[in-house]
């Protein structure tokens, strides 16, 4: 049996979902027309829609660059999860940045693992100067983008970009992630009916073998974190930079299948661990279970059902 035709009540469908509005008189008349002299199916109409000009400007990916103190980042008017917050409010994570200021100087090097939209990548490339060194790493072209038009616009001779997946082997992985994000995760697989988008993994020591040296590694990769630590092991036990981390157990769990308490593990085997407060606060904590409790508080303070994350600042044992 053959799939059925598209009429009018999908017209009025589309008007609302797509262009998040009711028809105009004219509009509908031109798409009722449609629908009643040419036998297109649902999906077709939806091409129509989705093909307009007024759809387009509505989830425009316009660029827009954003002056910050003593640089200037180029985002995306469409993410929701990074770049209109830094367009609102010309900041990001300040807690994460106030420690990051407070270690990171001139001639420094900085290792960005998870670099997004490349805020830190900027913010570390403005802290170092040009006698210092940053390496962004990041495996989705949306975001390569955006970076490589921060590096231009503020001719960061000092950033080089490496558009992989860190990991613990090289292979190929897949991504998740949609249209209004800058966000992405490796997943085990993507839903049906969504784009699959893929990446090439990388072990951050055989990739940045050449390096001199990392003074500031930072590490946010929805989950991930832990095989990138291990694909590192041998220049973080060579360099001992401080570490930046995001520290998020749902995602550890559903997108890397590792216990969070093994990442934990791994953090304090390598120095002392300090908890970055949204709110500017910190707290330290003495391992693993004492990491775990405090999530968890925060999770149920915040309401989140498991979905909160700690950002921890990691000082290497001597």
């Amino acid at each position: 049996m053959s799939a059925e035709r598209a009429g009018l009540e999908d017209v009025h469908y589309a008007y609302r979902l797509l262009l998040g509005r009711v028809p105009d008189a004219a509009g509908l008349e031109a798409y009722a027309r449609l629908v009643r002299d040419q036998p297109i199916l649902p999906h077709e109409l939806a091409e129509y829609f989705l093909g307009s000009n007024e759809f387009r400007a509505r989830y425009s990916s316009e660029l827009r660059e954003v002056a910050l103190d003593g640089f200037v980042i180029t985002v995306r008017a469409d993410d929701t999860d990074v770049g209109r917050t830094v367009a609102q409010s010309r900041q990001w994570e300040a807690h994460v940045v106030a420690a990051l200021r407070e270690r990171l100087h001139a001639g420094g090097r900085f290792l960005d693992v998870g670099a997004n939209i490349g805020y830190f990548t900027a913010l570390a490339a403005h802290l170092v100067g040009t006698s210092g060194r940053v390496v962004a790493v990041e495996p989705m072209d949306k975001n390569l983008q955006l970076i490589y038009a921060t590096i231009a616009r503020n001719d960061f001779t000092q950033v080089q970009v490496q558009p992989f997946a860190a990991s613990d082997a090289t292979g190929i992985v897949c991504m998740g992630t949609h249209g209004g994000s800058s966000n992405g995760e490796i997943v085990r697989e993507w839903k049906r009916g969504d784009r699959p988008l893929y990446a090439q993994t990388r072990r951050l020591d055989d990739l940045l073998a050449d390096e001199a040296r990392f003074d500031v590694v930072k590490f946010d990769i929805e989950g991930h974190e832990l095989h990138a630590w291990r694909g590192f092991a041998r220049t973080l036990a060579r360099d001992r930079p401080v570490v930046l981390t995001e520290f998020h157990p749902r995602c550890l769990r559903d997108n890397a299948q590792v216990d969070p308490r093994d990442y934990a593990a791994a953090l304090f085997a390598y120095g002392a661990v300090t908890v970055l407060h949204f709110d500017g606060r910190r707290s330290t904590c003495r391992d693993g279970e004492a990491l775990m409790r405090l999530w968890a508080r925060e999770d149920a303070a915040l309401n989140t059902d498991g979905a909160a994350h700690l950002d921890l600042l990691v000082e290497p044992h001597s």
